[in-house]
Parts: C-alpha cells; structure tokens; sequence
C-alpha cells in the first residue's frame, strides 16, 4: 500500500468507527466542533496558550467560518506547514511553544530535545515485565 492508499484507508476507519448521531447533541446539549446550533463558536475558557477562531462580526451579528487553531497566537496550519516545509515532525516544537510561549531557537531546541531524550528511558525490567505478561 502506498502512502495515499494507507492515509485514505485511515480516514475511513475514522468516520466508520467515530460518528455519533447528531440528535445526540442536542439531546445532552453537546456543543458540536465547539459551536452552538447556530454555527456560532462557543466559549470555553479564558487562556493565552490556544485559541479556536469559529466566527466573524458582520454588522453586530456572529457569522460562523472555517474553524481555525491558534496555539500561542501562531496558526495552527502555519505551523505544521512550517513543519512539512523543512521535513520536519515538530512535536518537541510545539510542546516548548505551549509551555513557554514561543518557538525555540536551534540551541534551544536542541538543548529541550535533550532534557526530552533523557527521560525517556524505560526501567530497565520494564521489557522483561511486559514480555511476562
């Protein structure tokens, strides 16, 4: 399989396995997607860490948009694209963005990455305990 077959595969087995019926929301008055009924956003939460963009002021009247992601005041598409652009995954990126506010430099970056990559050892029986399982 190749990577297109492999990612539309996926996709299917999202919407297979994810839908909920959409009489559900509104019997538990669930907001969908983070919007009232209306196609408005809803409000969630007051932080600086993210923001979820859902709607525009036209004439005093919420008209709802394409949903979009702001981590940190940076665009969540701008980001990955940002990412994909250099070949890059990003994770360690976007943690150090969401806890410190910024995008690290290369040092500091690297210098993350290496507190990361030292935590990450398993206890050393760890491989033998889940193999005895």
């Amino acid at each position: 399989m190749n990577s297109e077959e492999i990612y539309s595969r996926y996709s299917e087995l999202i919407r297979k396995n994810n839908n909920i019926e959409p009489e559900m929301f509104v019997k538990y008055n669930v907001k969908r997607g983070l919007r009232n009924n209306d196609g408005t956003g809803v409000l969630v939460g007051l932080t600086e860490v993210g923001d979820v963009h859902a709607y525009i002021m036209d004439e005093n009247e919420k008209v709802p948009v394409e949903g979009r992601l702001r981590y940190r005041g940076i665009d969540l598409f701008d980001l990955v694209k940002g990412f994909q652009d250099e070949n890059r995954l990003g994770f360690e990126e976007c943690v150090y963005l969401l806890l410190f506010g910024e995008l690290p430099n290369k040092k500091e970056l690297d210098k993350f990455c290496e507190l990361l990559d030292s935590k990450r050892k398993l206890p050393r029986a760890f491989t033998e305990d889940i193999k005895g399982t």
